[in-house]
């Protein structure tokens, strides 16, 4: 594929088909503070609406070109970018909301609000409901819309752990993968948790965890955990192995490989037990964040279908970065939060990593630039989750609607704009 662009418009030539794409003029800046830092000004790009949007299946795949036989989702690697295939046989990108439930704006007519949310979901161009949402609901109510499981196997396990094997919870910012009970408890795990929607076609895939403490020191972590504990035995047992003595255990390089070796030790045994189970569906892996994104990290995550990344601190992604995600894990990405909150004043304190604004439209212009890139130069991701549907409270509003069910209209639109041309951007129309 070869791309000219221009401030104006993004020719794409795909074969002997080429779209012109209308951009508006990207030199308008609007005011943000990433995460609670100190306010300044960032360029955005935004689009005009397209004179007919994409064509779509009932599941959001691009109903113009199917490229595998019917089936459950899964992957493929087609024009020269990674993208997911629906179970119609067509292309999918997965553009989605998080934490989708009634619930959340005080909703009591579940029948009626799941008929309006999937009308409006799908009317702004999303086509998947992300973690935390009320997938049951969807289908309950035959309003069925693809959508990602919410799991919580080493939290589960972190909280149930045997006494005997040291401290519950996540000690010294550790995930206990090398207890002995580890393997069993996801079997198990998965055996009672996955077994009713095997055959769910609508199930895009399973995240098993959120937001693992993987620290970039792990070794030195591991290491100051009782002696009886299985984790420091782990990495005593791993320095032996691989003959590396305590003096040089304080480098870089040792540290990477060891955190790969924790990583591997907790995505194996969790693909494993998922696999064993639920052979029909993707797994997302857990979500990762931080200092986390590492090389460590996503090279022990490289058994996952898709890797999920909770992905903040940038306005726009950063190219070289996502070369080095797949670089390292081979494997395609799927961004599971990013977002960009509407907050009442210039404030430097508060909840969330996300960026701040102060209107809605400047948030729609965050969306605009921040998913451009993503579709134009970054082949290795096959889509991306809003963070959220529903506002935290009235000074912070993520949301695409308030908490008192009114939607933020001028957000709302400029999604519905790039996300029903989503598939032309990426070059098939």
């Amino acid at each position: 594929m070869w791309c000219f662009i221009s401030p104006l418009n993004r020719l794409v030539i795909l074969g002997f088909c080429a779209v012109t794409i209308s951009l508006s003029n990207s030199s308008h800046a609007v005011e943000t503070s990433d995460g609670g830092k100190a306010w300044k000004n960032k360029k955005t790009k935004t689009l005009r609406a397209a004179k007919t949007s994409d064509t779509r299946n009932k599941y959001g795949g691009f109903a113009g070109e199917k490229v595998a036989s019917p089936g459950y989702f899964r992957l493929i690697e087609k024009h020269n970018k990674w993208w997911l295939v629906d179970p119609q046989g067509c292309l999918f990108l997965s553009v989605g909301l998080n934490s989708v439930g009634p619930e959340r704006i005080g909703a009591k007519d579940e029948t009626a609000w799941t008929k309006k949310t999937k009308e409006m979901i799908t009317g702004a161009g999303f086509n998947t409901i992300g973690r935390w949402s009320a997938a049951e609901l969807f289908d309950k109510h035959n309003h069925n819309i693809p959508w990602c499981s919410t799991h919580m196997f080493m939290k589960a396990y972190s909280k149930a752990r045997p006494k005997n094997r040291g401290q519950r919870g996540y000690p010294n910012e550790t995930i206990p993968v090398f207890d002995p009970e580890w393997p069993a408890f996801c079997k198990k795990y998965a055996e009672a948790n996955l077994k009713n929607t095997i055959d769910d076609p609508y199930l895009l895939g399973h995240f098993s965890d959120n937001e693992l403490p993987f620290r970039p020191y792990a070794l030195t972590q591991y290491l100051s955990l009782p002696e009886s504990d299985a984790g420091h035995q782990a990495a005593v047992a791993w320095m032996k192995k691989n003959n590396i003595s305590k003096a040089k255990a304080n480098t870089p390089k040792v540290h990477t490989e060891f955190l790969e070796h924790v990583s591997k030790h907790y995505f194996e045994t969790v693909s494993k037990a998922i696999k064993a189970v639920d052979p029909n569906h993707l797994y997302i892996g857990s979500r990762i964040h931080g200092k986390a994104i590492n090389e460590g990290v996503l090279t022990g995550a490289a058994v996952c279908d898709i890797i999920s990344i909770n992905y903040y601190h940038r306005w726009v992604p950063d190219k070289k970065q996502t070369q080095d995600w797949n670089k390292w894990s081979k494997r395609p990405f799927l961004i599971g939060e990013f977002y960009a909150m509407k907050v009442q004043s210039k404030q430097t304190k508060g909840v969330g990593a996300g960026f701040r604004v102060l209107n809605h439209k400047d948030a729609g212009e965050f969306y605009h630039t921040f998913t451009q890139d993503l579709l134009f130069d970054i082949p290795n991701c096959v889509g991306w989750h809003w963070f959220k549907y529903a506002d935290d409270s009235d000074q912070y509003q993520k949301g695409i609607i308030s908490q008192k069910g009114e939607f933020h209209t001028e957000l709302l639109h400029a999604m519905k704009v790039l996300n029903t041309q989503v598939y032309s951007l990426r070059g098939l129309r």
